[in-house]
């Protein structure tokens, strides 16, 4: 999606419970530490304790346990983004219409957006959230609709 000359690639993923989506992303989130990309977790909801758990149980290197575990689990509500980062927002279908406005109004040229909505809340307009995306992040990885 190009909005004035700005370049914010947007996926969407879907969870169950806040370990499927930490399931879900770990995989995502360990490549773009692997490859020193910045990645920023806006979250509705405070994730840490169950974010804290599975990576413990993980085989990811030391290293990267402890930035994947200081992105910032917590509740979050200012971003502070710089081109090139990567913003993975969950929440309601609300709130993350509510920070991709914010996200559209902020001086960068190059953002990628995973969007992660809760398939309990959403499940009746599952098919025109979709519409809205050209990828989707499930347990087998990204892929394009």
């Amino acid at each position: 999606m190009l909005i004035e000359n700005k370049k914010i690639e947007k996926t969407c993923s879907f969870y169950v419970s806040d370990f499927h989506l930490e399931m879900i992303l770990l995989p995502y989130i360990n490549k773009k530490v692997e490859d020193n990309e910045k990645v920023i977790i806006q979250s509705e909801k405070n994730l840490t304790d169950s974010i804290n758990l599975l990576v413990t149980r993980t085989n990811l290197t030391d290293e990267n346990k402890t930035k994947i575990l200081n992105l910032g689990w917590n509740k979050n509500n200012n971003i502070e983004l710089e081109d090139k980062s990567n913003i993975i927002i969950i929440g309601s279908e609300h709130y993350i219409k509510s920070k991709n406005h914010e996200i559209e109004n902020l001086p960068i040229t190059r953002v990628e957006v995973l969007d992660c909505y809760n398939f309990e809340e959403i499940k009746g307009t599952m098919n025109s959230i979709i519409e809205q995306y050209d990828n989707a992040l499930n347990t087998l990885g990204n892929k394009n609709f």
